[in-house]
């Protein structure tokens, strides 16, 4: 059956495109399975999705900002009746230390030596953070009782950490764990879809600083970032 939680330790393993209802593939809508040792986690943004665990026969409603959780090689498929913006990302049980290496890693070095022409080019938090309030009028809400000074600071040091470490490292993992339960639905209850608004915020404002964007840059901080905003999705 689909739950709201997985178990401790995975390492992300990549994400399916964003679906709507037009565009969510027919493969999905018939039975298929993880492999072993494989998990997703089903994020709905908008509207609902629902979950069918074909060996049970168990329906479960996933509206928006849920998500459900799927275990491995358990036969499922999804229905849906209407509108909806969905995604799977994909999670896996660590087998050795090469393996713990998540799919952002070849990405690393092009993406640190981009965030240091940023750091040179201009503030990047507050960069970021003029883009990021302008990107919805949901986003003001949460940094009312903020001091900015402080946060711009915390927002430069954490983009640095996933920037230059892998989420498989022990005391990034454990950051991540934390910041999933800090923001969390038991926590500041952000909502999903906002980290996508986030990080494309962070892309835009690279795209201010760095001197040498393209968007084959942008792909590559997109690719490392979404591992870690992975880690924190799931813990809602």
């Amino acid at each position: 059956m689909a739950t709201t939680s997985l178990p401790d330790g995975l390492v992300p393993a990549g994400s399916s495109l964003e679906f709507t209802e037009d565009s969510i593939p027919a493969a999905l809508q018939e039975e298929h399975a993880l492999g072993p040792g494989h998990w997703g986690v089903l994020h709905v943004f908008e509207g609902q999705v629902c979950f069918v665990d074909l060996s049970t026969g168990e329906e479960t409603d996933v509206t928006a900002p849920d998500h459900a959780v799927i275990r491995p090689e358990a036969p499922h498929h999804l229905r849906v009746s209407g509108p909806v913006r969905c995604r799977i990302d994909f999670f896996r049980k660590p087998e050795d230390a090469s393996a713990m290496r998540t799919p952002g890693s070849f990405a690393e070095e092009e993406v640190k030596r981009s965030f240091a022409r940023c750091e040179a080019a201009g503030d990047f938090a507050e960069t970021f953070y003029t883009t990021f309030m302008n990107a919805s009028p949901a986003i003001a809400p949460f940094f009312a009782q903020t001091e900015f000074g402080r946060q711009r600071q915390l927002l430069r040091d954490s983009v640095y950490l996933m920037v230059t470490h892998d989420v498989s490292d022990p005391e990034m993992r454990a950051l991540l764990d934390k910041l999933g339960g800090l923001h969390s639905r038991a926590g500041r209850n952000i909502a999903p879809k906002l980290y996508e608004l986030w990080l494309d915020s962070i892309c835009d404002t690279v795209k201010q600083l760095d001197p040498e964007w393209s968007q084959s840059l942008e792909d590559h901080w997109r690719v490392r970032l979404r591992a870690g905003m992975q880690i924190i999705m799931a813990a809602y």
